[in-house]
């Protein structure tokens, strides 16, 4: 049972981190663009304050978007990190936002955008303090462990399938 789970976190965790890189740096429409805002909360405002029906749907996209898809990777973190600490893994994930923004900047694959990073780290931090939560529910790592790859695969097998399917339908 240990091989098969350890087999399932495994394979569930190369999936997130495969479209986490596909969301970020390929899943763009239109030309290429180039284009940077270093003033926080410019862009999240800017978001908030449209109400239309399809500008409403790309503010949930960007905003819950960069949010949502970095809580696994604080969860995943946590669980990687010899050293559990919230500071380090805050200040990874931090790095780890920086270093995409500059990557999507460098070849022109996006906006690089400070609201980004702190939508990031934010997602980053909900996905560190469920593994606290976890840790200090259970008081023991390999039963963390357990629960989010059984949590994981109730929910990224799904998301697979989904994100599998999407690429044979736009093909």
């Amino acid at each position: 049972m240990k091989k098969f789970l350890n087999f399932v976190f495994c394979t569930i965790f190369i999936a997130y981190f495969l479209i986490l890189l596909d969301t970020i740096f390929f899943f763009r429409t239109g030309d290429s663009m180039r284009s940077v805002n270093l003033i926080p909360f410019k862009s999240i405002t800017q978001y908030v304050n449209v109400y239309d029906g399809v500008r409403h749907k790309l503010v949930d996209m960007n905003i819950w978007g960069n949010v949502l898809m970095f809580i696994p990777f604080g969860i995943y973190l946590m669980i990687f990190l010899k050293e559990k600490s919230l500071i380090k893994g805050v200040l990874i994930t931090v790095l780890a936002s920086l270093i995409i923004e500059i990557v999507q900047f460098t070849f022109a694959l996006g906006s690089s955008d400070i609201d980004d990073i702190i939508l990031n780290t934010i997602g980053g931090l909900i996905g560190i303090l469920i593994y606290k939560i976890l840790m200090f529910i259970t008081k023991d790592s390999k039963k963390v462990k357990t629960i989010i790859t059984i949590l994981s695969g109730i929910v990224g097998f799904p998301v697979i399938f989904i994100t599998i399917m999407l690429y044979v339908y736009n093909s």
